[in-house]
């Protein structure tokens, strides 16, 4: 009982006494003979009587408001904690513990077949990183407000960050759960609107059965996320859960668990590949590539790790170890050569937004003593979807000196007003053109890729370089550089460097373009 509820009680029983006391007065009074006084004095009593049945009535109303609050206030704290405990703060759905405890209840009551959809939302991560917060919690309570409209008669609710699920209560067939997983695609494909910004999400769908694919709520939940993860791989999206997915996921967490120890035990190394220039007999430019040699597993292929480490936040500091490490490899290399060189690094989303890349970037320069224009930085199309955020970010690093290239170019959704107002020097015309020039028709987008840098005053760069076709094709046109198997496979530092070691002051000149064609091959092959 609070002090408040204390002294109104207090105050209670002293008013009671003291009418009482009156009450005995008026009788002892009143018994007597009647005088005028005696009348007067009992007149008095009677409404001092009056007086303290109000006191009494009023303080009693008091304590019964104030226990009427307290026990409001008990109820309101319970059901925040009950909230807090059940549902999601952001989306207001039903959390995991909430769902664990309910579709546990719904399998032991109703053991018929039942199916569990789970579906993660992709770039949620690079909203966050780029835009922040608010728009990450504002495109979650979005995606719930178009499930509970959609999808109002299922169970509903939210699981991790970027997941959420969908029990289906119902015997149907893959077919009607395939034609849900489309209307799922389908709703979640329009443009979320917030403030000034149209974001555009993709999602990954997987479905595990009970009883089929496990007995206990919790084995059903990981299998639909392991069909989920696997569902990255379609192009449908849409995945249903296999036993196999269970060894691939436990594989994948093993890696990504190695990959934790990988930059601390030296087990990260670069290779570098060379862009042939076709306009000039001198500049020696490469792009460096990150590999991962495993104690166990050997070479890892970058598509297998990289996906991870870019899930996990460790492109981070693997971004910028691999920064580190191209800066002062390309400056022990110019120092053996005795002529700049220039490298290329790829950047990705979450290592751009970090911090102040910029101030990053311009430390490693200092600290490697390697010259800003000895440095180009590779973006994707993707990355420049955030154009508000990216921007000032892109004219921090032009300030530094450094050059910026759109890599892929031609696979992403870049406008071409995207590209006349991004601050890059050159396009890196993306593999899948080049890989497809020598059939019909696809000629004509090379030259056009070609064409419209022209127009815009930037350098290109064809990718995926294997055949004398490609070669012979991309030298007759205004391509400025090469790069692919044709001209060299990537090639670790210290092959490098021992070839390197071999070559005189007088190979460094070249008169002629075959003469400079051979002499990048001396280098890197």
């Amino acid at each position: 009982m609070n002090s408040y509820s204390y002294l109104n009680r207090k105050s209670v029983v002293s008013l009671s006494i003291g009418l009482c006391v009156l009450v005995l007065v008026s009788i002892l009074i009143f018994s007597k003979e009647n005088s005028i006084s005696n009348n007067i004095i009992f007149s008095i009593v009677i409404v001092l009587l009056l007086y303290l049945a109000i006191c009494i009535k009023s303080i009693y109303e008091a304590t019964l408001k104030t226990l009427r609050e307290t026990e409001q206030k008990l109820t309101d704290s319970e059901n925040e904690k009950y909230f807090m405990a059940y549902y999601d703060e952001v989306t207001k759905l039903p959390n995991e513990r909430y769902l664990l405890e309910k579709i546990s209840f719904n399998l032991t009551d109703d053991p018929s077949r039942k199916a569990l959809l789970v579906f993660e939302v992709d770039r949620l991560s690079a909203i966050k990183s780029s835009l922040g917060s608010f728009y990450t919690n504002r495109v979650l309570e979005l995606i719930a407000e178009r499930l509970q409209t959609n999808f109002s008669n299922m169970t509903i609710g939210k699981l991790q960050e970027d997941q959420f699920l969908i029990l289906i209560e119902s015997k149907n067939e893959k077919e009607a759960f395939l034609s849900l997983c489309k209307q799922l695609i389908e709703v979640m494909e329009k443009p979320f609107c917030i403030q000034h910004l149209s974001l555009n999400i993709t999602v990954n769908i997987g479905f595990a059965y009970y009883p089929e694919d496990a007995r206990t709520v919790e084995d059903l939940m990981k299998c639909a996320q392991f069909a989920m993860y696997e569902a990255r791989k379609v192009p449908e999206q849409c995945t249903f859960y296999e036993p196999s997915m269970s060894r691939v996921r436990e594989e994948q967490l093993k890696l990504e668990n190695d990959l934790y120890k990988a930059i601390q035990n030296n087990e990260l190394f670069l290779q570098y590949q060379p862009q042939l220039k076709l306009k000039t007999k001198h500049d020696i430019s490469m792009e460096a590539l990150v590999r991962w040699k495993h104690p166990e597993k050997g070479l890892i292929p970058p598509a297998d790790f990289i996906p991870i480490a870019e899930e996990t936040g460790l492109i981070v500091p693997i971004g910028k170890w691999v920064l580190e490490t191209a800066c002062r490899q390309t400056k022990e290399l110019q120092e053996a050569l005795g002529q700049p060189v220039t490298v290329a690094v790829n950047l990705s989303l979450s290592q751009l937004f970090h911090e102040n890349f910029p101030q990053v970037v311009s430390t490693i320069l200092h600290e490697t003593k390697l010259s800003p224009e000895s440095l180009q930085l590779e973006i994707t199309e993707t990355m420049t979807m955030d154009k508000n955020f990216l921007m000032p970010i892109l004219h921090n690093l032009k300030s530094l000196g450094i050059s910026l290239a759109l890599d892929d170019f031609g696979k992403g959704y870049s406008s071409l007003s995207y590209l006349k107002d991004l601050p890059v020097d050159c396009l890196k015309i993306d593999r899948d053109f080049v890989k497809n020039m020598n059939e019909n028709g696809h000629e004509p987008l090379v030259d056009l890729i070609i064409s419209m840098a022209k127009h815009l005053q930037l350098n290109v760069v064809a990718e995926g370089v294997e055949t004398m076709e490609q070669f012979n094709y991309l030298v007759n046109s205004e391509c400025d550089a090469v790069q692919g198997y044709l001209i060299s496979r990537p090639s670790s530092y210290e092959t490098i460097m021992k070839n390197c070691s071999g070559i005189g002051k007088e190979d460094v000149h070249c008169d002629t373009q075959s003469e400079y064609y051979s002499f990048i091959k001396r280098i890197f092959n």
